[in-house]
């Protein structure tokens, strides 16, 4: 499913007239539609999945900064820097350790990242319960009717039922595996 059919989806809802295009000026439900898929890809990914969470030891810049990926959703120390509290704050990374708290970083940090991917780059489980997900909340928020609010959560669920099995078939089988087992049995990063 592409972003375009994930529109029209979401426009198949409401009973409007599909698109052909993304690009250029749409008509306003096309407009809504795509706005609402984006709030939700958004809402979705934040949550951290298999497909969009790195891990990074990044280094500071000459200005002892630790800029962070533009695409970032959330952070989280890891590794030899887990317990460090941090956060994202424009675009960089910000410690929130107390009495140290700023922009400043000595030394590199490992963090785990999630990163918001664009909508036509995730797998295809997510793209079909993120389009189901729009699908279901716009036509409560412009129809509030609810035989067609049963049949969106039906699809929609069935649509999260796929993404969880595949998240479930991505995580580590034993906690050998696991990263945060990993970072404490090898705390330098060796693994």
């Amino acid at each position: 499913m592409s972003e375009l059919d994930a529109v029209n989806l979401i426009l198949k809802n409401l009973q409007e007239a599909p698109v052909n295009t993304l690009s250029g000026e749409l008509p306003l439900d096309a407009s809504q539609a795509l706005v609402t898929l984006t709030e939700i890809s958004h809402e979705v990914q934040k949550r951290g999945w298999y497909f969009n969470t790195e891990y990074f030891r990044l280094a500071p810049n000459v200005n002892k900064e630790i800029p962070l990926p533009a695409s970032t959703l959330s952070v989280t120390t890891t590794g030899s820097s887990k317990g460090t509290p941090v956060q994202m704050r424009q675009g960089k990374l910000y410690n929130m350790t107390p009495f140290q708290s700023g922009f400043r970083f000595e030394t590199p940090v490992e963090l785990k990242l999630t990163l918001g991917l664009e909508f036509d780059d995730l797998p295809p489980s997510a793209r079909s319960y993120i389009a189901h997900r729009a699908a279901r909340v716009t036509a409560v928020r412009e129809l509030g009717d609810q035989l067609t609010y049963k049949e969106d959560l039906d699809d929609e669920t069935r649509a999260y039922a796929e993404l969880h099995a595949e998240q479930l078939r991505h995580q580590p089988v034993s906690l050998a595996q696991s990263p945060s087992v990993a970072s404490v049995v090898y705390p330098t990063g060796s693994n």
